[in-house]
């Protein structure tokens, strides 16, 4: 899930591009409607346009600040516009209009009595999606989360106020700009989805399953009824009704972010443990290859995999020639040794993908797929000869090379594994009568 809410990253900022686009559009060709949707109601201001544009251009190139390093300059410019706003409105100056895009047409609004100001609202969120953006490319993502979903609550309370048409709790921020900070705020939050709160939300575990119903329940419930009860009441009480019903909304967000994260905490280090322990049960610990039984599991599901398709797999079993004289000789520290070095070359020897297991003492199997059988020769052959070419001390200047047989075969005609691991030790057995040190491929029968 983590994976799939970052891939709405990049979706939303290019509506929110489109929308920025659009707005200037609409003042460049005096188009009222596309900034203005309700005739009475506020419109988008230019500079909050730009600004949703440049945030949402360093969204949609989301991940690519390295490769285009001047990509921070952008929420950065939206930082210094809203800043200069926060300004204006605390000090009652006016820089922003020098700066801001068809200043004559904000200007000629405002004088026929119409909405059209960059609000507070609107700087404070835009302000927020600048930092959060900045610190993401500074790689502070739990910060960058936290800032975005501080930002989110601006246009969500703006919402709310069309919604139960309290116009205290949108002012002059346009149901255009509303929407869009929804959308926007979201594609910040997605960024991160990897860590913290939202990673435990997204959890595939019952936290994050009961985390996602509780907030789901614990936003749209006592917006529905207060929605209901907001009707009935005078405006003075539906204002302050608003106001609690947005608190028990944020409040519930926050507590189940809260639990959920601890429940995470606790959950991911039960789950590592139980991995562990499956890894242990499924590991040969003296080489850390996989034991008989993850052979067995890896080589039935190999089977089903290729199932209906022209892949073909095949199985190695490879086996040290004359390992109990290595043990009488050498002792079994040297066995031990030669056993740990057999399964570091014959790891180096296959595909990245190919599977290699302990299955037996001096006994290795190795499962490939998707290769014909000139390949398969050639990567058998190189395992023979690249067991013979180790050098193992305090043995090999004494006693010569270790040397390997191995007995070969395939699922050509077949899908049956007991089969196919039969022809192959018949294969190896064949490789041991004709002198040890040999690479034996067997065609499987149908009589064996």
């Amino acid at each position: 899930m983590v994976a799939y809410v970052q891939k709405i990253t990049r979706p939303l900022g290019l509506v929110g591009a489109l929308f920025g686009f659009v707005v200037l559009a609409g003042y460049g060709f005096e188009m009222e409607a596309l900034y203005r949707p309700f005739t009475s109601g506020p419109a988008t201001h230019p500079v909050t346009a730009l600004c949703v544009l440049l945030v949402a251009i360093m969204l949609t190139l989301t991940n690519k600040a390295k490769q285009i390093p001047n990509l921070i300059v952008l929420p950065s410019i939206v930082l210094m516009l809203t800043m200069l706003r926060i300004l204006d409105i605390l000090m009652g100056s006016s820089v922003l209009i020098n700066l801001t895009p068809f200043a004559h047409i904000v200007e000629a609004e405002l004088l026929a009595g119409k909405s059209n100001n960059m609000g507070m609202n609107s700087s404070a969120m835009l302000l927020g999606l600048a930092l959060s953006q900045i610190l993401y490319n500074q790689h502070y993502k739990l910060m960058s989360q936290s800032l975005a979903f501080i930002s989110l609550a601006i246009p969500m309370v703006s919402l709310t106020g069309y919604a139960y048409d309290i116009d205290n709790f949108y002012g002059q921020m346009s149901i255009l700009t509303t929407t869009i900070g929804v959308a926007l705020a979201t594609a910040c939050i997605t960024t991160t989805a990897d860590c913290g709160a939202l990673r435990a939300i997204l959890s595939p575990y019952i936290g994050g399953k009961i985390a996602r119903l509780q907030t789901t329940v614990g936003y749209l419930f006592p917006t529905f009824m207060g929605y209901l009860m907001v009707k009935s009441l005078s405006r003075s009480e539906s204002d302050l009704f608003g106001v609690f019903v947005i608190a028990i909304c944020w409040l519930i967000i926050i507590l189940v972010a809260a639990s959920v994260i601890l429940h995470e905490r606790s959950d991911h280090n039960r789950r590592v443990a139980e991995y562990q322990l499956a890894l242990t049960a499924m590991t040969e610990p003296l080489t850390g290859l996989a034991n008989r039984r993850r052979f067995n599991q890896v080589a039935a599901q190999t089977l089903t995999d290729i199932e209906g398709t022209n892949q073909t797999m095949w199985l190695f079993i490879i086996n040290l020639d004359s390992f109990k004289k290595v043990n009488d000789i050498g002792g079994h520290d040297i066995g031990d040794r030669v056993l740990v070095e057999v399964a570091k070359v014959i790891q180096h020897s296959v595909r990245e993908g190919d599977f290699v297991s302990r299955i037996g003492g001096e006994e290795f199997a190795v499962i490939l797929k998707n290769l014909d059988p000139q390949t398969a020769h050639t990567i058998a052959h190189s395992i023979r000869q690249n067991i013979e070419n180790m050098f193992i001390e305090y043995w090999s200047e004494q006693h010569g090379p270790i040397t390997a047989s191995i007995g070969c075969s395939s699922s050509l005609g077949q899908n049956n594994i007991k089969h196919i691991h039969k022809v192959a030790d018949m294969a190896l057995h064949q490789a041991k009568n004709n002198g040890r040190n040999q690479v034996v491929f067997l065609p499987l029968v149908s009589d064996v």
